[in-house]
């Protein structure tokens, strides 16, 4: 919540006369001789001294003439020796209290910036002969003074200088497990040891304070800690070590700890619906989230704006990142004051920026009526309800006018002219407290600053500390998981995938960087069936033209359409004081209203996509709220809802965007003989049988089609062709009667054998009967119908049979025997004989004819080959005992032969 601010209402003249102001320096300044005659004044300034001695004065410096009005100062004071620390003995403490909140005031922090911590703030007479010295746990031994005074009275300070060295301080030692710096991911852990800190001679390590940088500070703890980091950045861990003597370490260990950033995934997208049979491809791609220590763009808290006439709401952001005393120099480094908010009556209210050292400028100072910024929720009714904030800024290089300038409807979010020249902001203080004030000055009307920051140019921060986490361009950085992933392209970032049935895939992109992270996202891709078209059926035609109609059976994918959104104000002087409808459409919320043109209603195009989210919201005017009405139909006009007179102010309805398949193209091939080879039903004429294909796709899936056919006959009469003939061997194979007819037969008759029975076409002579088979054609009814025929009449001729061969042995002497009675089976007789000798009717002569094979040989009849047997004939010769003989022998004779 912001705090109320008053204007000063009053003022007065400075307070003290000059004799007292002489009085006060004059007891000062003998009390300070007393110390060193020659000791020098610091009067305060933005900027800083080293120095153990001497007076720090207010601006007004030597002569006690005081400070002024509207100061705002920041000074440092450092000790000019190692290892010391600063005091300051407030002599002198007189500020003035008049004007209006805030006082005069002075803030001392322990350390050499505002960032340190602070030991009070003290305003009056509270730091009169008070002490304020550096802590032992300051390292660098420096305070820090932030003096502000208020534009009504001044006063008087004035402290000595001195500087104490608080002890021997031990020094603290550290290490990490691992190199620095430690590069680590959010919600990983460091360990940390710091049992090397030493102390000095005759004391021991007491505590520790571990400062993990990270806001997390672990007190009275251990040497050995570990710490958990659960955001991104640079934390530069400290270890502050106090030993048993009080003293504490001056020294800084700075160890690194860099946490990883979180990339996105912006441009990782691809073919996401497609279908079966379709190949998708998807590419991965990952951006590196830079961190530096620029601040951040949500420094601003949030501040509610209700209606509360002529008071002030202020939200604070605090700069601490630049050099002591460092001012804005240069206008064009201030590149920008941006608010994220929401009002209902931009008129009411004053906008101011005001600086660490009070310079202030109006950007906004009323004007431009009842422009809404942003969606509000103009409900006096719910004042703390918040609306859609709408960002807006202001630019010392803007040229398009101020927000007056602009005013009218609602302000487009944007960058403007602040009223008053930035250049006002010219000299302030960088370092402290920016203010947004925001002023309402009239009533019935709210509003809400969501966030607001100062954009400063980053050339003039100091050095600070940059990172981004490196991705790399191999396989083991980057790839891609999931199911039917058919081609993985080099490094992995692409990959193509074909899944084979309709359903929901998922595929998950991973990114791991040089810090070990590892970050994904996935990806849904839906495969749909392919569509079906149809054809029609097939046409025969006498010549006349064919109309084709092609229609879609199933499939389709859903396209966009338009939705339409209806306000209705039955009194006709359209929706006053600011009732409207917001149209959130897949996140993306327009707001609508009915003005008094027309008056009485409007109807407002909503293009839509299929699938997307989409919901109503009202916000109702305080009167005359029951005249309004608003009706949401689909693209088909059907009602989706309707308000009624009156409506609430809330969620109306919501829902999930339908939208019918997106219509389809068709082309027909071939093109000749179509009215429009283009269109799903064009007319066809032919003079000759032909088939058409339609393929039929819808524009944005080109890879997707559907395809059917359809056949034209033409109908020219009939033709069985001529008679054919065909004279077979009765062991000839199957065959086909068709192709034996004459002309050019019209395929598709019908085939009855010789005794009128249907046949196949296809003659078997181990089993069909030799004769006139007759083929029959009948005409279609397109031309009036008729039957021809035309006959294919087959003759088997027998296979010759010569029997089986045969053998005999003869002897010389034998009588003459015939050669057919020895071949085996059952030889036609009418062959003839050849061999060794001639043969006469097939007998063989034993006594004349010589021994060997003999074939016999019958003629087949065409196409029959001839057959032919063998006997083979072998012959013996008898024993010749010769003739009778006689012989005379005497008994005494030598034997004889």
């Amino acid at each position: 919540m912001g705090r109320p601010y008053s204007a000063p209402l009053t003022t007065r003249p400075r307070s003290g006369p000059c004799l007292l102001k002489q009085l006060l320096w004059l007891t000062f300044f003998m009390a300070l001789c007393e110390g060193s005659l020659w000791a020098q004044a610091f009067p305060m300034f933005n900027g800083s001294s080293n120095t153990c001695s001497g007076a720090f004065l207010d601006s007004g410096g030597e002569g006690a003439t005081g400070y002024g009005n509207n100061e705002n100062i920041t000074y440092t004071i450092c000790p000019d020796s190692p290892n010391d620390a600063i005091s300051l003995n407030f002599i002198t403490f007189n500020l003035s209290t008049a004007g209006a909140a805030p006082l005069d005031q002075m803030t001392i922090h322990d350390g050499n910036s505002t960032a340190a911590t602070s030991l009070g703030t003290y305003t009056g007479t509270t730091l009169q002969n008070i002490t304020v010295q550096a802590s032992p746990l300051n390292s660098s031994g420096c305070l820090t003074i932030v003096f502000r005074s208020n534009n009504t009275g001044t006063g008087i300070f004035a402290a000595s200088i001195s500087c104490y060295t608080p002890c021997q301080r031990p020094t603290a030692v550290a290490t990490m497990s691992q190199a620095a710096p430690v590069k680590i991911c959010i919600g990983e852990s460091v360990n940390f040891d710091g049992s090397g800190s030493i102390a000095a001679a005759g004391f021991a390590i007491a505590t520790r304070t571990w400062d993990f940088g990270d806001g997390t500070v672990l007190s009275n703890a251990a040497a050995n800690v570990s710490h958990t980091y659960t955001q991104a950045g640079e934390f530069i861990t400290q270890l502050y070590v106090v030993d048993n003597n009080g003293c504490a370490s001056a020294n800084r260990i700075d160890l690194p700890v860099r946490v990883g950033t979180e990339p996105n995934f912006n441009g990782t997208g691809g073919d996401l619906v497609g279908c079966v049979g379709q190949t998708l491809c998807l590419d991965g791609v990952v951006n590196a989230t830079t961190w530096n220590e620029l601040p951040g763009n949500d420094l601003g808290g949030g501040v509610f704006l209700p209606d509360d006439v002529g008071s002030c709401f202020e939200s604070e952001i605090t700069f601490s990142q630049f050099a002591p005393g460092q001012t804005l120099t240069n206008v064009n480094d201030l590149l920008g004051i941006c608010v994220g908010m929401e009002h209902s009556f931009m008129g009411d209210l004053v906008i101011n920026i005001i600086s660490p050292t009070g310079q202030t400028v109006t950007l906004h100072q009323q004007g431009g009526g009842g422009t809404f910024l942003g969606i509000p929720v103009d409900n006096d009714l719910t004042p703390n309800a918040q609306g859609t904030c709408w960002n807006y800024c202001w630019s010392p290089t803007a040229t398009n006018g101020t927000w007056v300038d602009n005013a009218g409807g609602t302000l487009p979010s944007g960058t403007y002219e602040s009223l008053d020249p930035l250049s006002g902001l010219v000299g302030s203080q960088l370092n402290g407290v920016w203010r947004l004030q925001v002023c309402d000055l009239w009533g019935s009307d709210n509003g809400f600053i969501c966030n607001w920051d100062v954009s400063l140019n980053p050339a003039i921060f100091p050095d600070l500390t940059e990172f981004t986490p490196i991705y790399g361009d191999g396989c083991d950085s980057t790839y891609w998981s999931g199911p039917h992933i058919t081609s993985t392209a080099a490094g992995c970032d692409a990959i193509c995938v074909a899944p084979p049935t309709p359903g929901s895939y998922s595929y998950t992109y991973t990114a791991k960087d040089d810090f070990g992270c590892t970050f994904d996202t996935t990806l849904t891709v839906t495969i749909v069936p392919l569509p079906t078209v149809n054809a029609g059926a097939d046409v025969v035609t006498c010549g006349t033209a064919v109309p084709l109609n092609a229609q879609i059976t199933s499939g389709g994918q859903p396209g966009d359409c338009t939705y339409t959104l209806q306000l209705i104000d039955t009194f006709e002087d359209g929706w006053t004081l600011g009732s409207n409808v917001t149209v959130t459409i897949n996140g993306v919320a327009t707001t609508y209203t009915l003005g008094i043109i027309p008056g009485d209603q409007t109807t407002i195009t909503l293009p839509v996509s299929h699938g997307q989210p989409i919901s109503l919201s009202y916000q109702a005017a305080i009167f005359w709220n029951n005249e309004n009405r608003f009706v949401l139909r689909n693209t088909a006009g059907t009602v989706l809802y309707n308000s009624g007179n009156g409506p609430a102010t809330g969620l109306a309805w919501s829902g999930v965007v339908a939208c019918p398949p997106e219509p389809f193209t068709y082309t027909w091939s071939p093109a000749g003989g179509l009215s429009n080879p283009n269109i799903a039903n064009p007319s066809a004429t032919v003079t000759n049988t032909t088939e058409y294909c339609v393929t039929a796709i819808q524009p944005s899936q080109p890879a997707c089609p559907a395809t059917d056919c359809v056949t034209i006959t033409v109908d020219n009469g009939v033709d069985p062709g001529t008679n054919g003939s065909i004279t077979i061997c009765a062991n000839a194979a199957p065959f086909a009667l068709f192709p034996l007819l004459g002309g050019t037969p019209d395929p598709g008759g019908t085939w009855t054998t010789p005794g009128g029975a249907v046949h196949s076409g296809n003659f078997d002579p181990s089993a069909d009967t030799p004769g006139s088979y007759t083929y029959t054609v009948v005409g279609s009814p397109a031309c009036g119908g008729s039957t021809e025929i035309a006959t294919v009449t087959v003759v088997v001729s027998p296979l010759a049979d010569a029997g089986t061969d045969g053998a005999i042995t003869l002897c010389s002497t034998d009588a003459v025997v015939s050669l057919f009675a020895q071949l085996g089976g059952t030889p036609d007789a009418n062959g003839t004989w050849s061999g060794p000798s001639p043969t006469a009717g097939g007998l063989f002569d034993p006594a004349t004819m010589s021994a060997g094979v003999y074939t016999y040989t019958v003629p087949g009849t065409a196409p029959c080959p001839d057959a032919s047997a063998t006997v083979t004939v072998a012959l013996t010769t008898p024993p010749d005992a010769g003739t009778d003989g006689a012989i005379t022998l005497c008994s005494t004779d030598a034997v004889v032969s």
